[in-house]
């Protein structure tokens, strides 16, 4: 059977605070268009088996996603916000991979891949929109010693 890819979002079900302080911050420095942002987690899992039993599975575990506290998804949303996948150069996702194999027994994931997910609502047309996501990230959202971006 071949690996298939299981995307995972998962965000805050509370106001959060780091998403908050990026937004107040950006427009001090003069990103007037940026009207919010939106602060995600992403993981990535290649995996082996049955992908609707995996993703049952794996929306329950606490170190991932705390019921009380976090929401999730298994699509990254198509809206009018502009996207920054923020992924740390050299996090292999070992540690995390370790993890759920060897104490959670989730003994079908090949790979894990985790990354920070910012949603921009900017207000500009879709080509700005993606020029000032550029530029916010390369500002304040990303450290470019130790992370790399992707505008989705």
């Amino acid at each position: 059977m071949p690996a298939k890819t299981v995307e995972m979002i998962v965000g805050l079900k509370v106001p959060d605070n780091t998403a908050v302080t990026a937004l107040q911050t950006l427009q001090k420095i003069g990103f007037n268009k940026i009207i919010n942002v939106k602060r995600e987690d992403y993981y990535k899992f290649l995996i082996e088996g049955d992908e609707n039993k995996f993703k049952e599975k794996i929306c329950k575990v606490d170190i991932l996603v705390n019921a009380n506290k976090h929401s999730y998804n298994f699509l990254i949303q198509k809206d009018t916000t502009t996207k920054i996948l923020v992924k740390n150069i050299n996090d292999d996702g070992s540690e995390i991979l370790s993890t759920l194999k060897n104490r959670l027994g989730f003994k079908n994931i090949k790979k894990v891949e985790k990354a920070i997910l910012w949603s921009l609502s900017i207000d500009a047309d879709e080509k700005e929109a993606r020029k000032i996501a550029e530029k916010a990230a390369k500002e304040l959202l990303v450290n470019e010693n130790y992370q790399e971006y992707e505008v989705l």
